[in-house]
Formats: structure tokens, sequence, C-alpha cells
């Protein structure tokens, strides 16, 4: 037994200074592929299709399969539960880090949020607004909004989101829950009216129109 065991820790240790010497391989995943490499003509093909397929953003053609009915179908379902757990984060640590500001109206930045803890109503609204830009909710869809509030003039920030189906009646995201709790159409709020609407770029005033067309149209 005694040889039998030297015997096992001499090949342990053979083996070991065995495997010292061989190379350690890693994979640069990212080397740029030459014009010649055998797969570029085919990939470069899709990569142009793609960037002007329709489905790309959601258009379903009325001869579409049921696959593709059933993928936009889920895909609006996770967007909007997407934006509801988003709200009701937001609304929840609001009632833990809302603070009013002291002494005139600053409307800080994400920034200025993060790095402070608290803030009021614009800032909070920050919190909604960045993250959904950031998970891919493009400019034509949510816009921060100015509302006030009829009976008090009293002035509030949310977000709004022009859904498929709300290009009429947006989402009203409301950081703080003043206004409304979850994710509610702008057209069930009693007693607040938007009057300003904007982005990172676009500004637009809120106007009275016969229709609604125009909100419909951006």
């Amino acid at each position: 037994m005694r040889s039998l065991a030297i015997v096992c820790v001499s090949l342990f240790l053979l083996s070991c200074v065995g495997t010292q010497g061989l190379p350690t391989v890693a994979l640069d995943l990212f080397v740029p592929a030459p014009p010649d490499d055998p797969w570029t003509h085919k990939i470069e093909d899709w990569q142009a299709r793609h960037e002007q397929d329709p489905a790309r953003q959601g258009e379903v053609g009325p001869n579409d399969s049921e696959l593709g009915r059933e993928y936009e179908q889920f895909s609006r379902e996770l967007r909007q539960r997407l934006v509801f757990d988003t709200v009701e984060w937001v609304q929840e640590r609001s009632r833990k880090y809302y603070r009013a500001d002291e002494n005139y109206d600053h409307w800080a930045t994400l920034g200025e949020v993060v790095k402070s803890g608290a803030d009021d109503c614009d800032g909070l609204d920050l919190l909604t607004f960045v993250l959904l830009r950031r998970l891919g909710f493009k400019t034509s869809e949510i816009y921060r909004s100015i509302l006030v509030e009829a009976k008090s003039g009293q002035h509030h920030m949310v977000t709004l989101w022009f859904d498929e189906a709300g290009r009429m009646d947006p989402f009203l995201l409301d950081p703080t829950g003043v206004i409304s709790r979850g994710m509610v159409r702008l057209s069930e709020v009693d007693g607040w009216e938007p009057i300003q609407l904007f982005d990172e770029q676009d500004h637009f005033r809120v106007e009275t129109t016969p229709s609604g067309t125009a909100v419909a149209g951006r």
C-alpha cells in the first residue's frame, strides 16, 4: 500500500509540472473581419436588409403569419409590463426620497438627483424618463410634461408615454402619485391639464384643438 501511495503522489506531481508549461489561450472576440472573410458577404447582405425591415419597428402587415401577430402582441404586453414596473418602483421610492425645493424651483439633471439622493417631482420624474429612454423608448414615444391643476394652479411634472394604442390619449406616468397611482390614460385624469411637452431636443406648447390630430401626428 505504501508503494502504491508513493506512485500516486509521484504521478500527481508530474502532472502538475507538466501543465505549468502549457500556454494559456484567450479568445479575442472583436477582431475586425477583413473584406475577403468568407462570411462577410452573407453578413453584410443581412445587415442591409435588416436595416430596412419595417418589422423592426413593429409594423405588422395584414398578411403576416400567426407567429408574427403573436410576437408583436407579446412585445406590446412586455413593454407595458416594463413601464408599469418602472412607475411602481419610482412611486415607491418617491415616498422615501421626495424633497421639495427650498428657495426656487431648480430642475435637476439625473446626475444631480442621484448625487443628492432626493428631489421633488421634476427630479424624480427623470428616474422614469431616462430609464425608459435607456431601454429603447424612442423620442416619439415619451415626453416630459408639465401639468397644471385647474383648481389650485399647482404644477406637476410627469412623463407621457404615447404607445401605439394611445397616440391620441397617452399614458400618464406620475413619479410621485400626486395625480395617479400606476398607469392611467391622460383622459382618465380629472382636474389636471398638460400645458407643456418637451424632451432632450424638442419643446411643444399644448393648445386646445377641435380634433387632436396634431398630437396624434407626432
